[in-house]
């Protein structure tokens, strides 16, 4: 696997930035993102939650005109980010260059994640090769190991750090190891050989193993992955296949192998190419799975898929132990939300419309003690805390627009008729929230009735 020496004029270029303690990164990072608008190019900021908040704070006004992603959703799945994130965003502007930063290891990765990053970013170079894109990686000198800042100097042709920038040391992304041989290791679990005649019956033999390895739910998700991935085989194999399911280390590992070949090293990772849709599948298979890891041996092809089982804690590749898992907090109160804070809501809306479908309908029609063992709280109450936070934020959004028609003379009776209520309501609800907010941040309590006019 090769990749092209990227021009720094009109070709990918791909940097990473070494960095030590908060003020180098926000150095790094800032000034990248204001070279970028500086000279009218798109800029993307694909980076975790804590440090996308840090920047978009140095950014102030700024931050609005930067696309923001939460690298800890959007690239949970290494797996996700080339088609979802990079190109997605790259082909968003095909006319001129295109800056993004893309922020992939972070504290909370876990051990089993960091060969599929180190993948991903040696098939960057592959993916994005003759494309205008400038994308800087940064790596937090002090957290991560010798090997990570190694895999680093081989996957990027530059480096910048607190000396400036510099050539890589080592850079070829073809030597990086991803430990694809240990997927050609023999396998463990029960195992199911299918062919065109029982394929069917596959989903139902990945179901029945998942539940009593402890993964609850319907298991449609992974019905779905277990489907796309017997038929590839089937497709590129030679007319048969092997399916194994086992648990190893906090995860539902689900295997499928066939003696086919596959060479393209972005065949796991398709892009999002409407004029294939052969290749759909697999970003299904990406977006449904916490991770994907497929490699080609003599034996033929093999691919796993991990799938996070519930109260799942294996080490981390970091130091610092990432906090536990919980709700999100409410955003903080004020007047107007941060870009952050919009941007955590629009996320909950999106968890709030995930959870509904599955848990909504069932459980309340039929509120069985069997169907609440089956289907969790968990999910409901995530959701219940997804709603709260949007509407906090949208109620906030609502009244500063409400203040900013005002300011330009719109009367009363327009601004009720535009939130859908009459006139008072809109007067009783905003005319005096700058004096009588109340305990829920962005809403405002009871008053007297309004004076006439506009």
């Amino acid at each position: 696997m090769t990749a092209p020496a990227p021009r720094w004029d009109d070709e990918f270029a791909h940097p990473a930035l070494f960095y030590r303690g908060a003020a180098e990164y926000l150095e790094g990072t800032v000034a990248f993102v204001r070279a970028g608008l500086a000279a009218g190019e798109p800029v993307a900021l694909a980076v975790p939650g804590p440090n996308l908040r840090l920047i978009l704070t140095e950014l102030g006004t700024d931050a609005d005109r930067v696309r923001l992603l939460d690298m800890t959703r959007a690239g949970r799945n290494p797996g996700r980010i080339i088609p979802n994130v990079l190109r997605a965003f790259a082909d968003a502007h095909p006319r001129g260059r295109v800056r993004i930063i893309g922020e992939h290891p972070w504290t909370g990765r876990t051990l089993k994640e960091y060969p599929a990053c180190a993948q991903h970013e040696a098939l960057i170079s592959i993916a994005l090769a003759g494309r205008p894109v400038t994308m800087l990686c940064p790596y937090d000198a002090e957290r991560v190991g010798p090997r990570t800042l190694a895999d680093a100097e081989a996957n990027h042709p530059r480096v910048i750090d607190a000396g400036g920038e510099r050539p890589s040391t080592g850079f070829a992304p073809e030597c990086v190891d991803t430990d694809g041989h240990k997927l050609c290791a023999p396998p463990s679990g029960p195992g199911f050989t299918f062919d065109a005649t029982n394929q069917a019956l596959a989903g139902q033999f990945a179901c029945d193993h998942a539940l009593r390895l402890g993964l609850g739910g319907d298991h449609s998700e992974l019905k779905l992955i277990v489907g796309e991935l017997v038929a590839r085989s089937l497709v590129h194999g030679t007319g048969t296949g092997a399916l194994r399911i086992w648990a190893q280390r906090g995860y539902l590992v689900c295997e499928v192998r066939h003696s086919g070949h596959v060479n393209d090293p972005l065949a796991d990772r398709p892009l999002a190419d409407p004029r294939r849709p052969d290749g759909r599948g697999l970003l299904l298979v990406n977006h449904l799975s916490d991770l994907v890891e497929q490699h080609a041996c003599p034996q033929g092809t093999t691919t796993r898929v991990y799938l996070k089982l519930p109260n799942a804690n294996e080490p981390l590749n970091e130091p610092t132990p990432a906090p536990p898992r919980t709700r999100p907090p409410a955003p903080p109160a004020g007047p107007t939300p941060l870009p952050w804070q919009t941007y955590e809501a629009l996320h909950a809306a999106e968890r709030f419309g995930r959870y509904l479908p599955q848990d909504a309908t069932t459980d309340v029609a039929r509120p069985t003690a069997a169907s609440t063992e089956r289907r969790p709280a968990e999910p409901v109450l995530e959701a219940l805390t997804a709603v709260e936070a949007l509407a906090r934020v949208v109620d906030r959004w609502r009244a500063r627009l409400v203040r900013l028609a005002r300011t330009r003379g719109a009367p009363w009776t327009d601004i009720g008729q535009s939130l859908g209520v009459s006139k008072q309501a809109a007067h009783e609800r905003y005319g005096r929230a700058r004096s009588r907010p109340s305990k829920r941040s962005g809403q405002v309590g009871p008053l007297p009735p309004p004076v006439q006019g506009t």
